[in-house]
This record gives C-alpha cells, structure tokens and sequence, in this order.
C-alpha cells in the first residue's frame, strides 16, 4: 500500500467511526473480512430442565449462506469485554431483557470456510438470568439436532466441547 493510501485510508476509518457509529458499507466490509480475522462470539446458553437434563438453545437461520440450526452468534464489537459481548448477543439474538451471567468462554477456532471471511469464534458457556420461551426459530435442545448449519462441523464442535466443559467443571450443579 502506498502512503498516499494509507492515509487515505485512515481518513476514511476515522471519518466512518465519528459519522456512522462504526457503521461499515457492505462493499467495504466485505473486503475488510477478507482481509482480517474478525472476533465474533459463539453464545452457547444452557440450562437444567425440571427433570435435571442440560439443554441448550439453539436458533434456527436460512438465508443465502445458511440453513440450520446453530448457536446463537455474531461479531465480538470493539471495547466490550466477554460478559459485556454475552448480553448484547443475548438481547438482540435471543430477545433477553437481563441477559445471560457468564460461566466459562475459551475455545477459539478459526474459521477456514466462512462465507463472510476468516472469523475466530470464541465460545461463551451461559446461563440465562431470564426464561427463554421457545420459538419456531429458536429451540431448547439436550442433543445436537438433525439439520445444523453446514459449517464445516464448527458448531457441532462447539457443542460437544462446551457439553465436555460443562460437565468437568459441574457449571450446572
């Protein structure tokens, strides 16, 4: 990259963030994931049943990349921390009001075939601190269903690895 570039470039970057908010034009943020590895939060919420089993929520997404069920998820947003990433991901993925209260998170993996570029997830164990109803896109699950998103096996990845953390840990006892 040249100078005159870069500083254009950094103009630009700084231009979007006091104008937009941290908006980012599709056009331009299609190249910026290609470019970077992006953070993004794999919100994995579990729960006991009245029976004792562990469930897990999963949402249900089809759209022109996917179609399946998957752990709910989305980019991890600049100057929040782990807890702070949960409960935004929560409210807007999950329609919480309270939010999730944080158990564990570790398990980064990079994404190799993403559709949107080159993410690095990194897992998140919760307990939701509200009832989370089920809905026709979102379903309490105690096994990873038939009919997951074809990610490569990332997110049936994620669930067995939290399902093991969960378990060692005794997160729900």
């Amino acid at each position: 990259m040249t100078p005159k570039k870069a500083k254009l470039l950094s103009e630009l970057v700084k231009e979007m963030d006091e104008k937009d908010k941290g908006f980012i034009p599709a056009e331009a943020w299609a190249a910026i994931q290609t470019a970077f590895v992006i953070p993004y939060i794999e919100l994995f919420v579990a729960r006991q049943s009245a029976t004792g089993d562990l469930e897990f929520i999963l949402i249900h997404r089809q759209d022109e990349h996917w179609d399946g069920w998957h752990i709910p998820g989305g980019i991890w947003r600049t100057h929040l921390t782990a807890e702070d990433a949960c409960n935004a991901l929560s409210r807007k993925e999950l329609g919480t009001t309270s939010g999730v209260e944080l158990l564990a998170h570790g398990m980064w993996e990079k994404w190799n075939d993403h559709p949107y570029g080159n993410p690095i997830s990194h897992v998140c164990i919760c307990r939701s601190l509200e009832v989370i109803e089920e809905t026709e896109s979102m379903r309490w699950f105690r096994e990873i269903p038939d009919g997951m998103i074809a990610d490569g096996g990332h997110s049936k990845r994620f669930i067995t690895d939290a399902l093991q953390k969960i378990t060692e840990q005794n997160l729900f006892i």
